[in-house]
């Protein structure tokens, strides 16, 4: 286990222990998890090899790990094809992994969603389906074979429509999931495109914005991070994903 991963362990626990012991306010565990129907599914996705699973690493200390770190985060792109759903489900793995805290990763990508193909699973009552109905989550979370680690999937693709359309109901739905889990992480349709984040973040702690190497342009991610300070949304930081290195990566990080 490298030195990151130590740290990242470490941090985890740390706060595990501050939560138990009461110096912050924590998040309840769902009271479903043993429910009828509510058995684990699927798989969960591995990082490739090779990938930098350090710089992973960063990330979270970045976003979760540090004093006054985020929560309920939305990970959004300013272009389609940047890896976004990927890269919002390995911090999701990731954080499940390396301490005891609850997660939930949501697909929130009502227009185009991805994440039920990754876990392979079914794209059914999911959260559209929850908002259409109004009806409570429980029926709707998924459990992964991670013990810590849960699913929300978009849902029905025809109640995909209706769903959108309800900004206060899918930002109730966010914040309910961020009473009910230590960390909550969804994903959301491209910036560029749509405003689905800007909305969906007005219930979580802000936008981690995903940009994709040697494609996205600079003046673009400029005018979405300031469309997001104009509705008070705070972009947390930027994640350059999909970077090739010229020569070896090992070698790479000797540079």
């Amino acid at each position: 286990m490298s030195r990151n991963f130590e740290l990242l362990q470490k941090a985890a626990e740390e706060r595990e222990r501050e939560l138990r012991s009461g110096a912050t306010s924590a998040a309840t565990v769902p009271v479903w998890e043993d429910a009828p129907g509510i058995a684990p599914s699927g798989h969960v996705p591995e990082s490739p090899d090779g990938h930098p699973r350090e710089e992973l690493t960063r990330l979270i200390q970045r976003l979760f790990l540090l004093p006054d770190s985020a929560r309920a985060v939305v990970f959004s792109s300013i272009e389609r094809g940047a890896g976004c759903t990927w890269l919002s489900v390995q911090v999701a793995r990731m954080l499940a992994t390396h301490s005891r805290n609850t997660v939930c990763v949501v697909d929130a990508n009502l227009r185009h969603p991805g994440m039920h193909d990754m876990f392979s699973i079914a794209n059914h009552n999911g959260l559209a389906d929850a908002v259409v109905s109004a009806a409570p989550l429980q029926g709707y979370l998924r459990k992964s074979p991670l013990p810590n680690l849960w699913l929300l999937t978009c849902g029905s693709p025809e109640k995909a429509e209706p769903a959108l359309n309800a900004t206060e109901a899918l930002q109730a739905y966010i914040r309910q999931l961020r009473s009910q889990f230590d960390y909550v992480l969804i994903d959301s349709p491209p910036m560029n495109l749509y405003s689905d984040a800007v909305r969906l973040a007005s219930a979580a702690d802000g936008i981690a914005l995903v940009l994709k190497a040697n494609s996205s342009r600079r003046e673009i991610a400029q005018r979405v991070i300031q469309e997001a300070r104009t509705h008070n949304v705070r972009i947390l930081g930027a994640v350059l994903n999909q970077r090739t290195f010229p020569v070896p990566e090992s070698i790479y990080r000797r540079l």
